[in-house]
């Protein structure tokens, strides 16, 4: 019996047929008769057909190689429940349906695979024609065969659009080159590595792999495309274990005067020997000319080893210069920006006249932070305020902001002689 390979077509994305031929199979099928869904050269050309799609879609999606070969290796494939829907005598063709099945690699997951695939989900809903069923994704397939002609060469189409095999291309590109892991999925031995390794692997977590391009890991935020690197990381030793504390900033690839840098906060934490993300910040838009504020350091601003983050943030524009002080720190499950204090502040250039001069605002300010209670989750800070406020001396003053729980912030005191600055 003769066997011919038949030609692999990809599909047209965004169309909802597809017309698909697999390669034939090195199997007997007979030209007298349509074949039988359940003969096993129908369900190994399918099988083939299947992986060739999905292949066809990764190799279209990602374009580097380093992230295309870790990507094959998240999903793996199979059908089960094959069946007969109807047969075509005349044609000699056969419609069949299946169930196609995608099985989060067991490689690709440093927990149970159920908690993987729906970390790897979160961000990314699969159609609601896919359901999961715990480190599985499954989904009906539809398709046909047919003997090809006289020559005795089984052709397999599928004939619809399968929901599944469209988001598998777009779920394999949420994995680190560097580990092989979904996006997001902190390595369990990142605390096996060498301080600025680790920061490393955390930004291919958190990014994915620098763009081919661009030469940097892109994300967006907004409107605008941010290349991402680490300004900040350190591990701290608490008496909960290891952690690791680190600040990711982006510099906006396209960026004026008033287009802000971007911020993004992450606290991993060592628990039993196994790292976890404990906290994160959004992404936080912050700075100017497209640059965020790279002087991170760590600071303690808590009991119990509550460490969190400041930075300067400046800006200057038509007769304004502006200094202020940004905390950061977590609570909740999350990272905040927990106050945005005044530190230097100048209007006088841009004043033309007498009424504007008389009415300007110059002042400075000091802060810092009174470490008062053994059990406070926030210590307050001491804000000291020097100057003139929209024409009004200021008296030298110390003013407590205290945090606010319900809030996620620090809250200005009754009276504070700043009020409307940044409102």
């Amino acid at each position: 019996m003769k066997f011919e390979t038949m030609g692999f077509i990809g599909f047209q994305r965004f169309r909802s047929v597809l017309i698909l031929f697999a390669l034939a199979i090195l199997a007997a099928c007979s030209s007298q008769r349509s074949p039988d869904c359940n003969d096993p050269s129908v369900i190994a050309a399918l099988e083939k057909n299947v992986n060739e799609i999905v292949e066809s879609e990764l190799s279209s999606e990602i374009t580097e190689p380093t992230l295309l070969a870790s990507a094959r290796k998240v999903f793996q494939l199979h059908v089960e429940g094959v069946r007969t829907t109807s047969t075509d005598a005349a044609s000699k063709k056969v419609t069949c349906t299946a169930i196609l099945v995608a099985s989060l690699s067991r490689s690709s997951a440093t927990d149970d695979l159920q908690t993987s695939l729906r970390r790897l989900l979160e961000n990314f809903p699969v159609a609601d024609l896919v359901q999961t069923y715990g480190g599985e994704l499954r989904s009906t397939i539809h398709f046909s065969a047919m003997n090809a002609g006289d020559n005795n060469a089984l052709s397999v189409g599928i004939s619809e659009r399968n929901p599944l095999l469209h988001r598998l291309a777009t779920l394999a590109t949420r994995v680190s080159p560097a580990s092989g892991l979904p996006l997001g999925v902190i390595p369990p031995n990142l605390f096996q590595l060498p301080d600025v390794a680790a920061s490393t692997v955390l930004l291919d977590q958190m990014y994915g792999a620098p763009d081919k391009s661009k030469g940097c890991r892109l994300v967006s935020a907004g409107t605008g495309l941010y290349c991402m690197e680490i300004a900040h990381s350190a591990i701290k030793k608490t008496a909960g274990g290891k952690r690791l504390y680190a600040v990711a900033t982006g510099r906006a690839i396209n960026s004026a005067h008033v287009t802000p840098g971007l911020v993004e906060a992450f606290i991993v934490e060592d628990t039993g020997g196994q790292a976890s993300l404990a906290a994160k910040s959004p992404r936080l838009q912050m700075g100017a000319w497209g640059e965020a504020p790279d002087n991170w350091k760590l600071k303690l601003l808590g009991a119990k080893d509550n460490w969190g983050w400041t930075a300067h943030e400046h800006y200057q524009q038509n007769g304004f210069s502006i200094d202020e002080t940004i905390f950061l720190g977590q609570h909740d499950g999350s990272i905040h920006k927990l106050a945005q204090v005044p530190t230097d502040y100048d209007d006088t250039g841009n004043c033309e006249d007498k009424k504007c001069e008389r009415s300007r605002s110059a002042f400075k300010t000091s802060v810092r932070i009174e470490p008062v209670s053994l059990n406070a989750a926030f210590y307050p800070l001491l804000v000291t305020v020097n100057g003139r406020y929209k024409g009004k001396q200021i008296n030298s003053r110390t003013w407590k902001m205290v945090f606010d729980e319900t809030k996620n912030q620090y809250v200005y005191p009754q009276g504070w002689p700043l009020v409307g600055l940044f409102e």
